[in-house]
């Protein structure tokens, strides 16, 4: 049985943010300075073995700000798990993953306002992508601020709404000492199908109609009252950490903070419904946001090529330390994920499929194009082929001029090539005999004892599909080899926006994916001693990534 802890872990003491931000027009997504964003993904969780996970969200502003949670698995980043915190001005949310009672639960001791309520506070993992989902990765993405009247850069008053007052959804949301007023009038904003001053839920991407009881604010008129949104400002800040609770092995650290996710001041908040999903037909349901932008048809949509840049999460190689000294018990792991894949299928063939992307059309031959006849749905990065090269810690790769003699053995420029198939994909250094750190399913090994205990190593990464011009096609379609991103338009004949359509009823458009793999990640180290458990320990350090050719 896991040991229970506080879902306050080392994440905490990097918590700390300043109280200003400021928000740019016409901003381009990129790294955040500072960590505070309006999007943020942490690389990698874990309830493997004695594995838990733990998570921390602070509002850093004065705004209540509305925000998506969600887990994605491992082998192809499937939505396993996803529900929205609705969090007051200075709020922190702190919540953790675990799998104790043999299924996948994010719980919480936290009061801030989830969506939908759960009076436990624990959210399990639905069966339909539980397979698998031991690991993964997490995003965390800003959906929308209440329209108050006003942006607050002091305290507002806690009133009614009007003139410095809230919005009904941030008024219900409001802690009065240390709990929310009505987090059940907070979640009817999330019912789909929201009809003005008719029926509570969500209207549209910017606008919810909501419940209205008795002590809520005093100028509603009606049974229902309408919340309006604005784009989240770079106001969150997001750290992790991951405990094993049989050794009391700790790490953590700050998630991976990208600014201007959305298109910033004047632009369209995100709002969706938690009542359908995509595969229910709801083009406004849980599936969105994600990390290609707003909800189905809205703008903006298109932001993974974004990420993909060199000037976001785009890169060419991972650089970091390894070590396998295991007379001193070290052991390290290196996290590589690759978020976002899931932009890259087809999900209406990809469904018609059975969600199995093995299923979809065998990729055309380039010489001759001849079509199997079943439409391609899988236009991802993965497998990407992994080239590593290993240095020692004195002076790098030995490499010996010509006719020169060397001390033997020499150490490999490069080792074989690693083929990672996952979205996150766990490398273990090892001598043969170094146990992993993270005892993850989907782990590569790798051994360095030809360079002894420790050193540092350059990984390099490039897509293995085929370019669609190798087709001689000018773009991805059902018969390239290309990478794409995609998405599921909605015909005009079909309905106004917002329409629930079936998959006939929706046409799918892919566009050719540019910029680099995107990939985010970090080294685990641990350090154990057997004789006293108590002064094991384990840290965590990011990777530093290269965006053209390696140094």
């Amino acid at each position: 049985m896991k040991a229970i802890f506080k879902p306050l872990g080392i994440a905490a003491a990097v918590a700390a943010v300043t109280a200003g931000y400021t928000g740019s027009v016409n901003a381009q997504p990129s790294r955040a300075v500072g960590d505070l964003s309006n999007m943020a993904i942490i690389p990698y969780y874990t309830v493997q073995s004695d594995w838990v996970t733990g998570v921390h969200i602070i509002n850093t502003s004065y705004r209540t700000t509305v925000v998506k949670l969600r887990l994605r698995r491992a082998s192809d980043s499937a939505d396993a798990l996803d529900f929205n915190l609705v969090m007051s001005p200075k709020d922190e949310w702190t919540g953790y993953i675990n799998d104790e009672s043999g299924n996948i639960v994010f719980a919480t001791e936290d009061k801030t306002c989830t969506v939908p309520v759960r009076a436990d506070g624990k959210f399990p993992m639905p069966s339909i992508f539980r397979e698998g989902a031991e690991e993964g990765y997490i995003e965390v993405i800003g959906m929308g601020h209440p329209a108050e009247p006003e942006v607050f850069t002091t305290p507002p008053t806690q009133g009614f709404a009007g003139a410095n007052g809230y919005s009904q959804i941030a008024y219900y949301a409001k802690h009065v000492n240390g709990v929310p007023r009505d987090c059940d009038a907070v979640a009817s904003n999330f019912f789909a199908n929201g009809v003005a001053d008719t029926a509570k839920g969500v209207i549209d991407n910017e606008t919810t109609e909501a419940v209205h009881t008795s002590t809520g604010p005093t100028d509603a008129t009606g049974p229902f009252i309408t919340n309006t949104y604005e784009p989240v400002e770079n106001v969150l800040k997001v750290s992790y950490f991951v405990r094993d609770a049989a050794s009391g092995v700790e790490f953590g650290g700050s998630a991976v903070h990208i600014a201007d996710f959305d298109d910033g001041p004047g632009g369209e908040a995100w709002m969706s419904n938690q009542e359908f999903g995509l595969f229910s037909g709801d083009i406004r349901g849980f599936d969105y946001p994600d990390l290609n932008g707003g909800p189905l048809n809205q703008t903006p949509r298109g932001l993974y090529n974004m990420l993909r840049s060199p000037a976001v999460l785009g890169v060419t190689n991972v650089l970091n330390d390894w070590s396998i000294a295991a007379s001193r018990n070290v052991s390290t792991d290196w996290v590589v994920t690759m978020p976002g894949q899931y932009a890259m299928l087809d999900y209406g063939v990809w469904q018609d499929v059975n969600f199995k992307p093995a299923d979809c059309g065998k990729l055309d031959n380039p010489t001759t194009a001849v079509d199997d006849g079943i439409p391609q749905c899988d236009f991802r990065d993965i497998p990407v082929l992994a080239s590593l090269t290993l240095y020692d810690r004195e002076e790098g790769v030995i490499v010996p001029e010509q006719g020169d003699l060397v001390i033997s053995p020499a150490p490999p420029t490069e080792v074989n090539a690693l083929l990672f198939p996952y979205e996150v994909n766990v490398v273990e250094w090892t001598d043969g005999s170094t146990p992993p750190v993270l005892n993850s399913d989907y782990n590569t090994s790798v051994d360095a004892s030809v360079l002894g205990d420790y050193g540092w190593a350059s990984l390099s990464v490039s897509a293995t599909r085929k370019t669609a011009t190798q087709n001689g096609s000018a773009s991805p379609d059902a018969n390239s080899n290309g990478q794409a991103v995609c998405d599921w338009v909605q015909r005009p004949s079909k309905g106004g926006p917002g329409a629930v359509q079936s998959h006939e009823q929706r046409d799918n458009t892919c566009v050719p994916a540019t910029g680099n793999v995107p990939i985010v990640g970090f080294v685990a180290w641990e350090r154990s001693f057997p004789g006293n458990p108590d002064a094991n320990y384990g840290r965590l350090v990011d990777h530093s990534f290269v965006t053209s050719s390696a140094p």
